[in-house]
Formats: C-alpha cells, sequence, structure tokens
C-alpha cells in the first residue's frame, strides 16, 4: 500500500512496524481518507530527508524545516475533516514524523505515545545515546501490563528497573482509557542480561528496553 522506498524508511530508519500502519489505514472508517494518509506520509518522509541531506545540524531549541513542514501540512489536511477518530490517526502520523524530524529515531522512541493508537516501533540495535553502562550486568525488570502478554507469550520492548514505575504502568496510567480493565493488568518480572539491552535511561521511568527474543523465564510478579 505504502510506496516501497517509504515502507523501506520507515522501517529501517524509524523502526516502524509497517503493517501498524497499513493496517490502521485499511480500517473501515479510514478508508476513504486513506490515499490522502499516503500522500502525507510520502511528503514528511520527503521533508525529512532533504532536511538531513541539507547538512544544516538540528537545532533542538527550535523547528526545522521539516518539523514546520510536516505540522503545516497536518493543519491543512484536517482542516475540513469532521470525524475526530480519523483525525485522531492524521495526528498520530504527523506526531511520529515530526519526532523524527526534531530529533531522529531518539525522539520518536522515547517520546512515542501509548495511549491511543500511534504507529508501533520495535528498536532492532541499540539506540544512543543511553546510559547502559550504569547497569548491573545482570538486571530485574518489571513490565505493567495486560495479562494478554503473559497468556500468549507476546511482550512488550519497554521494561523498567522500578517495580513502583511498573505498577504505575498496570494500575494508574492507562485508567481513564475505555480498554482498561483492573482486573486484567498486572505486573511482570524477568531477569535479562546487560549484554541484550537496546536502551536505557535510568531517570523519570527508569527505561530499559529489551530484545524480545532474549527473553528467558517471565513470572507475574503481582
Amino acid at each position: 500500500m505504502l510506496h516501497h522506498s517509504d515502507r523501506e524508511f520507515i522501517a529501517n530508519n524509524m523502526k516502524i512496524i509497517v503493517s501498524s500502519i497499513e493496517s490502521k489505514l485499511n480500517e473501515k472508517f479510514f478508508i476513504k481518507y486513506r490515499s490522502q494518509a499516503i500522500d502525507a506520509i510520502s511528503k514528511y518522509i520527503s521533508a525529512i530527508i532533504e532536511f538531513e541531506q541539507s547538512g544544516v545540524k538540528r537545532d533542538l531549541c527550535s523547528d526545522n524545516e521539516a518539523e514546520i513542514f510536516i505540522n503545516s501540512h497536518y493543519c491543512d489536511l484536517v482542516e475540513s475533516i469532521e470525524d475526530n477518530e480519523v483525525k485522531q490517526v492524521f495526528d498520530a502520523l504527523r506526531y511520529s514524523f515530526a519526532c523524527y524530524a526534531y530529533n531522529g529515531l531518539h525522539q520518536l522512541y522515547t517520546r512515542q505515545e501509548n495511549e491511543s493508537w500511534h504507529p508501533k516501533i520495535i528498536l532492532t540495535e541499540i539506540l544512543y545515546p543511553n546510559d547502559i553502562d550504569s547497569l548491573n550486568e545482570i538486571l530485574t525488570l518489571y513490565r505493567g501490563c495486560d495479562i494478554s502478554e503473559l497468556d500468549n507469550k507476546d511482550f512488550g520492548q519497554a521494561w523498567t528497573t522500578s517495580l513502583s514505575i511498573a505498577e504505575a504502568f498496570a494500575y494508574t496510567h492507562y485508567s481513564g482509557q475505555e480498554w482498561f480493565d483492573t482486573e486484567k493488568r498486572v505486573v511482570l518480572k524477568t531477569t535479562y542480561s546487560k549484554d541484550h539491552v537496546l536502551f536505557s535511561e535510568q531517570s523519570v521511568e527508569y527505561e530499559v528496553a529489551i530484545d524480545t527474543n532474549k527473553l528467558g523465564h517471565v513470572q507475574r510478579y503481582k
């Protein structure tokens, strides 16, 4: 559905699972806007590539040309759209590409949204900068999530070294969402080797991003 070159950029540069975008664009409520979304994505990627090839360094104190274009294009695009669900999809796309335009994959990954639909990001290599060197060789990690992750052995990539943070993600952060079901929320626990950590930021959420293929035994902590 997406153009081949756009799929390559999204998958290789942005580490986004392309099917997470395409499946959303194919949903019944969005079909009539699909071509507009595909066109917008192509334009966002072109703006990012043009900026990156210009040689101008990113200034994190101000918006760059690619960000300005992406945000402006989005505003023009949704001006005549009344369906809020459709607007949310376009806004999620805008947010993801604007984040990448601002400060590359680091910004996109660390500022990704999870309360509503957004393109799914999975790291496949170490993300810099990070503080992996500060970690112990063997880590005890926790994750607050839906019980289905444990039942299906289909675990998310973002874990934490903080039990209290995991509890907040399990029982507090998403409690206002329609899909939230307290009875199905759990905290998982595992041990994991520092050698396979892809990203760490031991402040605020004390996040550790892992390669889920390297996970060993995972248990329900509470």
